[in-house]
């Protein structure tokens, strides 16, 4: 049974409720009173959604009820089924009643044994349906969590990707690479990180070829690369020292080569002019000196000179070429290739300025050897520029690296891509298959459920059972024996025979005088609602024994005459309920229930629904049944406690209910003090109190306790204090005894 609701939230008017500690738990009977719009529907809407864990109009709901076996709470159905009757049940039964009613299965004697079988195959039915309903939730939650997975890694590959057409990445496009993964693939961060950096790049241009110059020499037109030309350079200037033009040498010229240089040139500048006397000191040249001269200066000495002055030439196209080689700029390249660029330029740089040393050093020794031609000597050369000619290799391999990756951008992007792409993928693998194994073994175990197998205590198919039990309930009940119940428990309750429940194959049709009931009204519509929801409570489907029957107001829009044949009805149907919760507003009815469960206190419980005013939005209680209602004949006495109880808080909300129950409260008093058949309006003109003061009285409780479709009138607080302080004051002053004596009963 529910033992106690604890806590509700989100649920209407029980926004915040939680139970007061000291609230008595729920009996097998429960009475709840309260007020029209205080929350007795709402609750009956939360009692109802038990069965299901939730309620469809109240997705924020949360709440906490102890029943025998523990706590329920939002989400955990209760198992032991409810029935409940209230407003949503006679708009879903009833409503504008332009069909049947659902055909009530009142199982006989006869058919004992199959209705038996059928509730036992529905049993499994549902018991099944149920296990289907948690499978698959097992396999959504699994679905969305490898959703998750590829959701993530698509979000990865995608930021991994960005600047390219893949930034458009989504969680079909990892779903479809997964699919093709045949063996995972596992980047090392360096790897990882230089695809991300290809992705990322914009196409560089083509770069000029970085090679080792060529150099040609006017001379001869020859050309060879650098290299061959350094080496042929030291190679002849090695043997240029060694060579000598002695022939009839003159020894000072030969010792002094700073001397021979300038008679060396002395002698070009006599034999250019024609000079017979030195061009120096006006002396007569002797021919013999000049001869001698000539000697010393002769073939051989000239051919040396010349040799020596082409290899220098030769060096010095050497340092221009190494002068104008000019490494490409760092930013040309890409940049995974600019730290190596750094290196290898560094690395030129270094190599080159080295070469330059060294050819300036050769250099130098052809310059001393022009003067130095009549002697032979060795000169140790040590000139080795295979730094510049590695580092020139080295900065041509990356120019045609980059120029590489240039011609095949396209391909290097996707390649760079799809092993991104694999990578991630790649990651997800293992828990994708643990997923997906999961739901295989779920889904397989669905399939068994649906078409049946050997291995169950019932092997038949969903299908097959469902037929069965079908069949067998029509065979129960094919006629909808609860007709002849119905029509005869509607004659008792209204008093009348117009009305009567006809059954055809799709249910129970209602009748007016042998012809399709219309335009029911209010209190017919609950009639039939209410007798056929507690005819309703014997069908196969429920078992009152077991069961919790729920009932909200079953006396709504009847007569005061059927509120005795509405009691009679109630309680012979749910006499034997497991539980039974009785709400309603009407303090007659109230008291039948209240005189019933005298006669078995201890199965009883009584409470009360109060709106709690004391926040800016109401929020209902459940309180133990007020003793002025649970001791006394009439309402007369709790209405007069709320009105001498009243304390303003200022707000709209505290004081909304009360014209209402200031004009039961006057129309009582009136009755008793001038009993008339005048209106209340002409009883109060009658009483003799302060005119202004009765005129306040009468508009408050006639235009605050009625809708006027308006919004609340802001005055609405002030006047509610001031006007029932007038209308306790009249009551004291018109029956002070009455007053004095209603007051008693307030404060003890």
């Amino acid at each position: 049974m529910l033992k106690s609701i604890k806590k509700i939230t989100k649920l209407g008017i029980f926004d915040s409720f939680i139970a007061a500690n000291d609230l008595p738990d729920f009996a097998r009977y429960n009475c709840i009173y309260g007020d029209n719009a205080s929350g007795k529907t709402t609750l009956t809407r939360l009692l109802g959604a038990l069965n299901q864990a939730h309620h469809p109009d109240y997705p924020e709901l949360t709440y906490e009820i102890k029943v025998e076996t523990g706590k329920l709470n939002q989400g955990t159905a209760y198992n032991r089924k409810i029935r409940v009757f209230n407003a949503d049940f006679i708009e879903a039964n009833i409503g504008q009643f332009k069909g049947p009613l659902r055909p009530i299965l009142i199982v006989g004697e006869e058919n004992k044994v199959l209705a038996e079988e059928a509730l036992a195959e529905q049993a499994i039915f549902d018991a099944r349906q149920l296990k289907i309903k948690e499978f698959k939730e097992t396999i959504q939650r699994d679905e969305v969590s490898k959703g998750k997975l590829f959701s993530e890694v698509a979000k990865t590959i995608s930021e991994a990707t960005s600047g390219t057409a893949l930034r458009n990445y989504r969680k079909q496009n990892s779903e479809k690479a997964f699919d093709k993964i045949t063996e995972p693939i596992t980047l090392s961060k360096r790897e990882l990180e230089l695809h991300r950096t290809s992705v990322r790049q914009e196409q560089q241009d083509l770069i000029k070829p970085f090679r080792q110059p060529v150099v040609a020499l006017l001379s001869d037109n020859s050309a060879r690369p650098l290299s061959e030309w350094v080496e042929i350079a030291v190679e002849q200037t090695r043997s240029l020292t060694m060579r000598s033009a002695q022939g009839s040498a003159l020894a000072r010229l030969s010792e002094q080569p700073a001397i021979a240089k300038w008679v060396e040139e002395g002698l070009s500048i006599h034999r250019e002019h024609a000079s017979t006397s030195c061009e120096f000191c006006s002396q007569q040249l002797p021919p013999d000196r000049l001869s001698q001269l000539a000697k010393h200066f002769g073939v051989e000495d000239q051919r040396l000179k010349a040799d020596v002055m082409a290899i220098r030439a030769l060096t010095g196209h050497i340092l221009r070429a190494i002068d104008d080689m000019n490494p490409p700029p760092k930013p040309a390249f890409y940049s995974e290739l600019r730290d190596q660029v750094d290196s290898a330029a560094a690395m030129f740089e270094a190599a080159a300025n080295e070469a330059r040393a060294q050819l300036i050093q050769l250099t130098n020794i052809l310059v001393e050897k022009l003067d130095r031609r009549a002697v032979s000597y060795e000169v140790d050369i040590c000139i080795d520029c295979s730094k510049l000619f590695t580092a020139i290799d080295a900065l041509c391999s990356l120019v045609d690296q980059n120029n590489a990756k240039t011609n095949a951008f396209a391909e290097t992007l996707a390649a760079a891509r799809e092993r991104i792409e694999a990578h991630y993928i790649s990651s997800i693998k293992v828990p994708v298959k643990d997923l997906q194994d999961k739901i295989d073994i779920v889904t397989n175990e669905i399939t068994k459920l649906v078409d049946g197998s050997i291995g169950f205590a019932d092997p038949r198919s969903l299908s097959d059972l469902k037929d069965s039990f079908e069949e067998k309930r029509a065979k129960v009940s094919s006629s909808h024996a609860a007709s002849a119940e119905l029509t005869s428990n509607v004659r008792t309750f209204l008093g009348r025979s117009d009305l009567k429940f006809e059954s055809d194959v799709e249910g129970y049709r209602v009748e007016r005088s042998g012809k399709p009931a219309k335009r029911l009204s209010e209190g017919e519509k609950t009639a039939i609602a209410f007798v056929y929801f507690l005819v309703q409570l014997g069908d196969q489907d429920f078992n009152l024994s077991e069961g919790v029957v729920v009932i909200d107001d079953p006396i709504s829009s009847l007569d005061a005459s059927a509120i005795y044949q509405a009691f009679s009805f109630l309680k012979n149907g749910v006499k034997n309920a497991k539980q039974v919760f009785i709400l309603t507003h009407n303090f007659e009815f109230l008291r039948l229930l209240l005189n019933w469960h005298n006669q078995n206190k201890k199965a009883a419980r009584h409470y009360m629904i109060r709106c709690n005013d004391n926040t800016d939005a109401r929020n209902a209680i459940i309180i133990p049944l007020d003793p002025l209602l649970r001791d006394y004949s009439t309402e007369y006495h709790y209405l007069f406690k709320q009105l001498y109880s009243y304390t303003c808080d200022g707000t709209i909300a505290n004081a909304y209910h009360l014209p209402n129950i200031a004009r039961k409260v006057l129309e009582t008093f009136l009755e008793f003090y001038t009993p008339s058949s005048k209106s209340s309006y002409r009883k109060l003109e009658g009483v003799h109190f302060d005119e202004h003061k009765k005129t306040a009285i009468y508009k408050f409780v006639n235009d605050q306790s009625h809708p006027t479709g308006k919004s609340f009138d802001p005055s609405l607080v002030a006047e509610t204090k001031k006007n029932i302080s007038f209308l306790l004051e009249m009551i004291d002053t018109l029956a002070p005894v009455h007053y004095q004596g209603l007051k008693a009963l307030c404060t003890t």
